[in-house]
């Protein structure tokens, strides 16, 4: 899969290496960072995370993913999301939104 064939709601995660990669102590150079982002973004649009999901709650998750693998424990942040949106109100379909972060963590196997 192209980053062309990408589902375009997951597009910000490509961008996501050159924020990595600016952090004090990344030891990981661009290339690389913007290989594991590529395929981090393929494996949830393969994992059909955003399936079923309004614009407006795609973009709230892939927001939220965003931090989430930039975070120091991905698993966990990603975890934390699930279960917050289940209390907020900002989600048009929580019930969907944490399904597709639990989709999320599976997808990438963490």
């Amino acid at each position: 899969m192209s980053a062309s064939d990408l589902d375009p709601r997951l597009r910000p995660i490509l961008g996501l290496a050159e924020e990595a990669v600016a952090r004090p102590g990344t030891e990981v150079d661009l290339e690389t960072l913007q290989e594991i982002f590529a395929e981090a973004a393929m494996l949830l649009d393969l994992g059909n995370v955003l399936e079923g999901l309004d614009e407006h709650d795609a973009r709230e998750v892939v927001d939220g993913l965003c931090q989430d693998l930039l975070a120091e424990d991905p698993a966990q942040s990603i975890r934390d999301h699930a279960e917050s949106v289940l209390d907020g109100a900002s989600s048009h379909d929580p019930e969907g939104v944490a399904v597709a972060y639990r989709m999320a963590a599976h997808a990438l196997r963490l």
